[in-house]
């Protein structure tokens, strides 16, 4: 059993504080209190050995996806997220020196940089991703096209133990840490790392290593973002063939299965052109480009500079008229959905409140930036404004779902006091003084 060093519990407090815990929840404030008795955590934290420190269940909601169904989502206890950020943090490294090299673009997502709080200080690579398909589908004539089911929630632990440790034999006892540590998250289920903290992502990434080695030892060129794989030749017998191979070897060697349902063969130009760079795709790329970009993942922003004599007034409009877009679409652009909403966050344009909730049904599946949002840009005025909009959600039935309830009643005991209105018609419909104060714990 191995001890987490102090370095690696800095990183964390430092990662925790600067972005998030989970992707998917709002921050609880008992880190506040954790961090203003950091040097005694911290003390306690290192006194003993990993597979001695206390740990409980998560915190475990279902999300909605766009096109339908709903995915488990998660959020550690406050003191379990500083272990599994940290313990995440001392693997990181040598599991990236494990990875192929970000020069051949095989292996896309998120290479591991840690620095600044960030696991991801290289980017989150889906550019890269894109601009790989494109190169390779110039070069070949088919591609393979397929995805993991269920990725995250089907990771065998065991299998990532090993991973951790052929990264680095070193790393043996910190590896057996992990996956006691996640089995004990799980109940003492041996599959499934949690779907919300980016120390997951770390996981995700040192599972795939030896399935990148698997598929170019097929003499097959490829590329990958996460659990999306595409696979290119000149023959369609041959990427059967290693469809065939990959299938048998994620069973036999991780329990994991490819989707029936997101696997196909076709041609790569066709690919390309239906799938990369058809009227949607293109569209969605002018829309990001009117808009600072924010990755979750990284916190990097990309500025597109305008010169215009009221750049506050041009941005709004791109706003509002982005997502405007995204309300016709048929399925919610999820990625999308998140740079308008995240955007219109940071620069507190309001605007954007009033198409939102009323199409709050759409947009359920981003209802953590939906309510971070209203919280951001919610005054006086916008609380009065809204009421109807919340009343009406309230009455929903995106409000049946228990993570949709949980933000909305998170918002409203952030901002219950914005003013009376807001007080009295809110809390009114919403119901019980058990649901009030229940919120104002979730929020406090």
């Amino acid at each position: 059993m191995a001890i987490i060093k102090e370095d690696s519990l800095e990183f964390a407090r430092e990662h925790i504080s600067r972005y998030y815990d989970s992707d998917f929840f709002p921050k609880p404030i008992e880190y506040e209190a954790l961090w203003h008795q950091w040097a005694e955590v911290k003390a306690e934290l290192m006194s003993k050995n990993v597979g001695k420190l206390w740990v409980t269940s998560p915190r475990a909601m279902t999300i909605a996806k766009p096109r339908g169904g709903f995915r488990v989502v998660h959020q550690l206890e406050p003191i379990d997220s500083v272990i599994y950020t940290a313990l995440a943090c001392e693997i990181a490294t040598d599991v990236e020196a494990a990875r192929m090299p970000s020069a051949e673009h095989i292996a896309c997502s998120y290479r591991l940089a840690v620095s600044d709080g960030s696991f991801f200080a290289g980017g989150s690579g889906w550019s890269d991703f894109g601009q790989k398909t494109e190169s390779l589908a110039d070069t070949y004539e088919n591609v393979l096209v397929t995805d993991i089911t269920d990725f995250y929630n089907q990771i065998y632990l065991h299998r990532l133990n090993n991973a951790i440790e052929l990264s680095n034999s070193n790393l043996k006892p910190l590896a057996d840490d992990i996956e006691n540590f996640l089995a004990t998250l799980n109940n003492k289920a041996s599959q499934g790392v949690p779907v919300g903290p980016a120390a997951s992502i770390v996981m995700a990434e040192a599972v795939l290593i030896d399935v990148d080695s698997f598929i170019k030892d097929q003499g097959v060129h490829h590329t990958r973002y996460v659990d999306d794989f595409r696979i290119f030749s000149n023959s369609v017998r041959e990427l059967y063939s290693v469809l065939e191979k990959l299938t048998l070897y994620l069973y036999e060697n991780h329990r994991l299965t490819v989707s029936s349902e997101k696997t196909f063969v076709m041609n790569a130009k066709e690919f390309v052109q239906n799938h990369l760079h058809n009227n949607y795709a293109e569209e969605r790329i002018q829309l990001l480009e009117t808009l600072e970009v924010f990755n979750p993942y990284t916190n990097e922003i990309e500025e597109i500079e305008v010169e215009v004599e009221d750049e506050d007034a041009l941005r709004q409009a791109q706003l509002v008229a982005a997502v405007e877009k995204v309300i016709t679409y048929e399925h919610l652009d999820l990625g999308l959905a998140r740079s308008v909403i995240r955007a219109a966050r940071r620069h507190s344009i309001p605007d954007l409140a009033h198409h939102i909730l009323v199409n709050f049904d759409f947009f359920a599946p981003a209802v953590n930036d939906v309510a971070l949002y209203l919280h951001e840009v919610t005054d006086d005025y916008l609380a009065e404004k809204l009421t109807s909009e919340i009343e009406v959600i309230i009455s929903s039935p995106s409000i049946d779902s228990q993570i949709c309830r949980f933000w909305i009643e998170w918002y409203i005991a952030a901002t219950c006091c914005a003013t009376e209105v807001r007080k009295a018609s809110c809390f009114c419909v919403w119901g019980t003084e058990h649901r009030e104060s229940s919120a104002r714990r979730d929020y406090h």
